[in-house]
């Protein structure tokens, strides 16, 4: 983070703490300057939030904690939230961007429900870019941005549908725009050739609006604009030259906003709960902490940071039934968005042997669609007109496999994949750039086969190089630039600091598989490809 953003972060933080102590009734206060908290409890107040608001746990803390409650966080994709929810995953309460998704989805419906904040979702589009399309003078409707989009006009990055709320509220609003239904959209209101035009125009994707907004950053030159929260976009503009700043629209026709509501999950935990509200919605973290991030105030006493455009925007509604949304994300993943080809490099070294192996074996099975049993489970499988391609590694590189699920193949193409997984066996050495370069080698030509496929590369060794190309040598080879993103898995024994230079190098970013199972890691790399 540079120092000005830094520094705001940390004005906001001490604002915050002196605001609500400033704010609190004598007695409230007398306990809160002799350490004694407000509002006593057991045990910390455990919050599941959306990834994005990471930038945000700082002051969320310091407010609860100068309320006398306790909050710890950790963080998911919106349908991660409902399905480790659902799962038994025991937690307090909720924090996802988009209410509406877990207010179908949850198994135990939520004891209580408060929005803290929201955010629209908007386009963010170059200057001159705007300037040129005309949009600088009236928004477009979402026709005309998928007009744009299919010739060529337009190039953007957006989030994957199936893993970010903002992608899916977008594609949810592109949907119901071109239906013309603020509401109650039905699957057969999807007008497919206009979302896939849109689609076309996308150039980069991701699996999370963070990671989106952090590539654009490094590579402007990559794209024209970013589907994202209007926060994101906000925050991702301090860290940019003049030019490459992104200029909000909202399409005439409608967005989704994240209406950022906690839902309380544990009923033992409901005086901690209407603190924690309480605290969150009062004027000092409302005025301070929000304006920071570029966050809507839900407290109407409280105006919004002057960056946020103040004009009326149309409201869509989110789909109100999930066999529509289950529908509507099915076809999204197997029919309009763009084709991928995913690499996974994947270390067979003796190493690998037992555990480790077996491991990997199910986390390629689970890709397969070996369990269809969850929603995430089955948009993170192989779907129609992917390409995935095997590239075995030890002492020495193997020929890479390739598996197919294309036409009428995607039933023997996720049978073959599970054979493939259970032929492997470990034994020899570690090549990892060596590998790496094939992999890297086979990306170029599939992009000059077709330019219009999303290339990506994923790594997973348990060890560090030992054989063949080293670390130098594959940077020199492609000191001008890699054809695909590798997204590396840290694993077992894998050097961290090589596994990081490789993902800064490529334009990927690195997954830590060393706490979590690689069959959950797999599903998250998914988003990204």
């Amino acid at each position: 983070m540079s120092l000005l953003p830094r520094m705001r972060w940390l004005l906001a933080i001490a604002l915050l703490a002196m605001g609500f102590l400033a704010g609190c009734e004598p007695q409230q206060a007398a306990q809160a300057s002799n350490g004694a908290p407000a509002a006593a409890s057991d045990a910390a107040f455990t919050i599941l939030a959306g990834s994005e608001l990471k930038d945000l746990e700082a002051p969320i803390v310091a407010a609860a904690k100068a309320a006398g409650v306790d909050v710890k966080l950790s963080y998911a994709g919106t349908l991660d939230i409902v399905e480790r929810i659902n799962a038994g995953e025991h937690f307090d309460a909720i924090l996802p961007p988009n209410g509406a998704y877990p207010a179908l989805a949850l198994q135990a419906k939520p004891l209580a429900r408060d929005k803290l904040f929201y955010s629209r979702i908007a386009l963010g589009v170059k200057s001159a870019k705007a300037a040129q399309l005309g949009w600088n003078k009236r928004a477009p409707g979402w026709a005309e941005i998928a007009k744009a989009a299919s010739t060529g006009q337009l190039r953007y990055g957006m989030t994957n549908a199936t893993s970010s709320n903002t992608g899916m509220s977008a594609l949810f609003a592109v949907a119901s725009a071109l239906a013309g239904k603020t509401e109650d959209l039905g699957a057969q209101d999807v007008d497919g050739k206009t979302l896939k035009a849109f689609l076309s125009g996308q150039k980069l994707t991701a699996g999370s609006s963070g990671w989106l907004a952090e590539a654009y950053i490094k590579d402007p030159s990559a794209i024209d604009a970013m589907v994202n929260y209007e926060a994101v976009i906000l925050r991702a503009n301090e860290k940019l030259p003049a030019a490459d700043q992104l200029t909000l629209i909202y399409p005439r026709d409608g967005m989704i906003s994240a209406d950022y509501p906690l839902m309380l999950l544990d009923a033992g935990k409901r005086e901690a709960y209407t603190q924690l509200v309480a605290t969150l919605k009062a004027v000092p973290f409302q005025r301070d902490a929000l304006s920071a991030a570029f966050l809507r105030p839900a407290n109407p006493e409280v105006a919004a940071a002057s960056a946020l455009p103040t004009a009326a925007v149309a409201e869509l509604g989110f789909p109100n039934r999930l066999e529509v949304i289950d529908a509507v994300l099915g076809t999204y993943q197997s029919q309009w968005r763009k084709p991928a080809t995913s690499i996974f490099v994947l270390d067979l070294s003796g190493s690998m042997a037992g555990k480790r192996l077996a491991s990997m074996r199910e986390a390629l099975k689970l890709l397969s669609g070996a369990d269809a049993n969850t929603a995430s489970a089955r948009y993170s499988a192989f779907q129609s007109r992917e390409r995935v391609v095997l590239i075995p590694f030890a002492t020495e590189v193997s020929a890479p496999v390739w598996v197919r699920f294309e036409g009428d193949r995607i039933d023997s193409a996720r049978t073959e994949l599970r054979m493939q997984a259970d032929a492997m066996t470990a034994n020899g050495g570690t090549a990892i750039y060596s590998a790496l370069a094939a992999a890297e080698e086979l990306a170029r030509q599939e992009q000059l086969r077709e330019p219009d496929r999303f290339v990506s590369i994923v790594l997973l060794t348990d060890g560090e190089n030992n054989s063949g190309l080293k670390l130098h040598e594959f940077r020199e080879r492609y000191a001008k630039g890699l054809p695909a993103r590798i997204f590396p898995i840290l694993f077992g024994e894998a050097n961290a600091s090589e596994m990081q230079q490789i993902a800064q190098l490529s334009g990927g970013r690195e997954f830590d598989g060393r706490k979590l199972q690689l069959g959950q890691v797999f599903k998250e790399i998914r988003g990204y490809q």
